[in-house]
């Protein structure tokens, strides 16, 4: 199991709110093709308009690529693309980060 930390953008103050109510009501069909794509245990913590995310995957990229895949997922990003830096794509532009510490 590997850990895959990551850090998105919000487009402003404004996209903060809808951000997070999209969120709050997320359906478990988007829940479900996560799980499909193997991501599990996975978070996402906000600073101001600076997302933290962070999921266990044996594949990480590859789980990446399968959710790309899903056609839950292009409905998903229509909702939160408008709010957010996304690659030409059209999915969420992410920075991957190198994990320093961790304990379980």
């Amino acid at each position: 199991m590997i850990r895959y930390g990551f850090v998105m953008q919000l487009k402003g103050e404004d996209a903060i709110r809808e951000y997070e109510r999209l969120h709050r009501e997320i359906g478990e069909d988007v829940l479900a093709a996560h799980r499909r794509s193997g991501i599990r245990n996975y978070s996402i913590f906000r600073d101001g308009v600076q997302l933290f995310a962070c999921f266990e995957a044996d594949d990480p990229e590859a789980s990446i690529e399968r959710l790309a895949r899903e056609p839950i997922m292009k409905e998903w990003w229509a909702k939160t693309n408008p709010l957010m830096e996304v690659d030409s794509t059209g999915m969420p532009r992410i920075r991957r980060l190198p994990e320093v510490f961790h304990l379980d």
